[in-house]
């Protein structure tokens, strides 16, 4: 496997399906000069155009899921428009530009330019996000990719589908042997497949709250070597199961609640939920397609 060819394998993963881009690109948060996540007052849950955010004197690109403090003085551009959800208030400060406002835990106050709108948001989702620390990831790039790369179940994730599929890239076109155990390595089940996916079987059922290990192995027909890659994920327990569920906004819910509903998702590292929530806002806003400078 040339340079080039490990580059396209790791590239391709990191871009392996538009879903799998939404979470990697709009919950990647620059966070030089902006609030850490326990003195945050709420989150920016809806950005159009550009702005800045200014803290202590120090100014910063104003981006989508970024923290809120007090006293942080916000600038939306001209034909900007930004949603800034504050804890305290269970609101949502819709801000349109030119303007400029300042963030207080209870309010945001109009300093220049239009006036501050307020709506009301589902108020057990924003107290959810509020004690739940919610935080972004990113998506590093690694300059050896490995020979098998497993996609889906991520790493340490937790599924609440009860039959998950399993997506991976691998080097080279081969027989792969997929094989599910729990964690006392007691085999669950085991399958040889040609393809680069894998559906676990609807008369196989999986206990909630358990965690497993996934795992896919092949022969490599050029050197005759063994090549494996493992990763656990858990299934959710049907208390957390329901937790998460009740969270989920009404069909008719405002953008923001959706943005936030899909950054708890991330959070609780329920990604195939989280990809399915950025997949709908996508269609809504195509423009939240567009991945950061950072991760081109």
């Amino acid at each position: 496997m040339n340079k080039n060819s490990a580059y396209f394998l790791y590239r391709s993963s990191v871009i392996f399906n538009a879903g799998f881009a939404f979470v990697a690109g709009l919950l990647f948060l620059l966070t030089t000069a902006m609030a850490h996540a326990d003195t945050a007052v709420g989150m920016v849950l809806d950005l159009q155009g550009s702005g800045k955010i200014d803290v202590n004197g120090v100014s910063s690109k104003l981006q989508l899921l970024a923290y809120l403090q007090p006293r942080m003085q916000i600038t939306v551009d001209a034909g900007a428009r930004a949603s800034l959800s504050l804890y305290a208030t269970r609101s949502v400060y819709q801000v349109t530009g030119p303007a400029v406002v300042t963030v207080e835990k209870d309010s945001v106050v109009s300093l220049q330019g239009q006036k501050v709108v307020v709506k009301a948001m589902a108020e057990k989702l924003v107290r959810a996000a509020e004690t739940s620390n919610v935080i972004a990831g990113a998506v590093r790039m690694r300059q050896l990719p490995p020979r098998i790369l497993l996609v889906t179940p991520e790493a340490n994730s937790l599924l609440i589908a009860k039959h998950p599929a399993f997506n991976w890239i691998a080097a080279e076109v081969a027989e792969y042997e997929v094989s599910i155990y729990d964690l006392e390595d007691k085999l669950i089940v085991t399958e040889k497949v040609k393809e680069n996916n894998w559906q676990l079987p609807e008369k196989l059922v999986l206990e909630d709250g358990t965690a497993y290990r996934w795992q896919i192995s092949y022969v490599s027909p050029k050197d005759g070597k063994s090549y494996t890659a493992r990763a656990e994920f858990r299934l959710a327990s049907k208390a957390d199961a329901a937790s998460l569920l009740d969270l989920k906004p009404e069909e008719n819910a405002a953008l923001e609640e959706w943005v936030l509903y899909a950054a708890m998702l991330q959070n609780k590292r329920a990604y195939a939920e989280a990809r399915a929530v950025w997949q709908l806002i996508a269609r809504q806003r195509p423009d939240l397609l567009k991945l950061p400078e950072t991760m081109q």
